[in-house]
């Protein structure tokens, strides 16, 4: 029995002993990828022979039959942690419940959180595609309509869009900083001293505030104020991820947003962008669901991207709370070529059409269904410029390639690069500043 197998295995066994329409069978996957059942206490009657027959089937994969059982009480709230993995016609269901190292946040719930304020996150599974630069630039036209935008740089593995935006006027401390002192109670003290305003925003009528990874009091090589510094940002990094926070245990996702919420709460920003670690990764998982934010996708049309975001998507196709966060991932098309550029946006347009299409829309029980009713379906035309597959083009263009706005702003190619996605964004999110 391998790991692949496995699973596919024990919730058939298990369905097959404890289906029930009104109660779904609960599977639990350990870190080594072994199974338990949690075993409802009326069904006593089935566990001798249910246990011998999982761990005969799963080998390695399975437990002793004296151990393979749990109870409710050992697993926690199941709702917001498992996700349906078999059914039958009749309604049956069986459930899992995986305990991971990495990777649990991604079938976490989204946040119902309000905080009276649009926030976006900025998210791709690979790199290179223009995700930090595309914040910079959709930062600096939020600030020249007049909003006040804050910006946080979140990719803590390869800070960029922090000191894009502010060059070396940091702050004394940045993001990596207030994990490290917020774990021990003392966030307060870094939170005003985390931000700064890029010189970006002076000549609009707004305000481009900023949150970097660090600071010049962090440690980080190069940047530290101290010359006998041998450079604490990885050693605070390493700790940033601590499921800490000053009242003891605390999911990572809770002080994520507890920050945002804390600095929204003292910088008051209209708008507030979030730039994200690329890949699959706990941390871009929290910026997804746990910020209550839309997500702008980044795409280009090439094999590897549709292979990477279905990876994902067939993880939340089975995900209880789809229906709360769907409408709010938007494809951004990225690199798009000048040359033949209609054609690579149809592309990019077929991609992500096939990938929602196949996952994440709804789908008609028969042909009466209209596909383009919102009340009726979640689904949409695959040329409605509307839809959430449809791509919403920046174009390629050399003179953004070493992006640096600080030294010399080029608004010619900003505007030509960032036109038609400006314009959606404004329609879409900002309709009463929209033309």
């Amino acid at each position: 029995m391998m790991f692949n197998d496995a699973l596919s295995k024990a919730a058939e066994i298990v369905l097959q002993h404890l289906g029930n329409p009104n109660r779904p069978v609960v599977l639990v996957r350990d870190l080594f990828g072994k199974f338990r059942v949690v075993l409802p206490d009326d069904r006593a009657d089935v566990a001798n022979a249910l246990a011998a027959e999982l761990t005969d089937a799963l080998g390695v994969y399975g437990y002793a039959t004296t151990s393979i059982f749990l109870r409710v009480s050992d697993i926690g709230t199941v709702a917001t942690s498992a996700r349906v993995i078999l059914g039958t016609e009749g309604g049956a269901q069986v459930v899992l419940v995986d305990r991971l190292l990495t990777g649990t946040e991604w079938s976490a719930s989204p946040s119902v959180e309000a905080s009276g304020r649009k926030r976006f996150t900025l998210f791709s599974m690979k790199g290179g595609v223009g995700r930090s630069t595309t914040a910079t630039a959709l930062g600096w036209h939020l600030a020249k309509k007049g909003k006040r935008v804050l910006v946080l740089d979140l990719d803590l593995e390869s800070p960029g869009v922090g000191t894009t935006l502010l060059g070396k006027s940091l702050p004394r401390f940045g993001i990596v900083d207030w994990f490290v002192e917020d774990a021990v109670g003392q966030g307060h003290l870094v939170l005003p001293n985390m931000v700064a305003e890029s010189d970006l925003g002076l000549a609009t009528a707004g305000k481009l505030i900023v949150v970097p990874c660090f600071g010049t009091d962090t440690g980080f090589r190069g940047i530290s104020t101290h010359p006998d510094d041998q450079g604490d940002y990885l050693p605070k990094l390493g700790r940033a991820y601590l499921e800490r926070g000053p009242n003891g245990h605390e999911p990572w996702p809770h002080r994520l947003l507890r920050l945002v919420c804390d600095l929204e709460e003292q910088e008051k920003p209209d708008i507030v962008l979030l730039d994200s670690r690329t890949g699959l990764h706990d941390t871009s998982a929290a910026l997804i669901l746990a910020m209550g934010a839309d997500t702008l996708m980044f795409a280009v049309d090439t094999r590897q991207t549709w292979a990477a975001y279905r990876f994902l998507f067939e993880h939340w196709r089975s995900h209880p709370d789809v229906r709360d966060f769907r409408d709010r991932l938007w494809v951004i098309g990225s690199m798009v070529p000048r040359k033949d550029g209609d054609a690579y946006v149809e592309g990019l347009r077929d991609g992500a059409y096939k990938l929602f299409g196949e996952t994440l829309y709804d789908q008609p029980s028969d042909a009466s269904e209209d596909i383009t009713d919102p009340d009726t379906l979640f689904n949409f035309q695959p040329t409605d410029e509307s839809a959430n597959h449809y791509p919403r083009e920046v174009l390629f263009d050399e003179g953004l390639v070493a992006f640096d706005p600080l030294d010399a702003l080029q608004e010619g190619p900003i505007s030509a690069a960032y036109g038609k996605l400006f314009d959606w964004f404004d329609r879409t999110f900002l309709p009463e500043e929209a033309p």
